[in-house]
């Protein structure tokens, strides 16, 4: 069943979108939080400085998802709303595709 969001009130329709990625970064930082306490508290300073010097790197990989996750989010968007659902499942199953890909090499490289 697909949604129509453009029948909605637009606050209704930024809250279905925005909730979700509150949550996600709200995850994040619990992840960070509890990495940082474990690390410090058992394992040792140096530790803790590994952990806080991979933020950024981690960050990036984070950044490269979420920039990808928008950009194909405009195409499927735009299929949908032009009712080019066949050009929309493609949309999604290419995005998904290449998102595996690029999460494989990022992995390789951050490993």
């Amino acid at each position: 069943m697909i949604t129509d969001l453009t029948a909605e009130h637009p606050k209704k329709t930024l809250w279905r979108f925005a909730l979700p990625m509150f949550i996600s970064v709200m995850f994040q930082q619990f992840y960070n939080m509890a990495d940082s306490m474990i690390v410090g508290n058992f394992v040792g300073e140096d530790a803790l400085a590994a952990v806080g010097a991979s933020y950024a790197l981690t960050n990036v990989f984070i950044m490269i998802a979420i920039g990808g996750g928008n950009g194909a989010s405009v195409l499927t968007s735009q299929y949908l709303g032009a009712k080019q659902h066949g050009r929309m499942k493609t949309s999604i199953s290419t995005s998904l595709i290449t998102f595996l890909a690029v999460s494989l090499v990022l992995g390789g490289v951050g490993f």
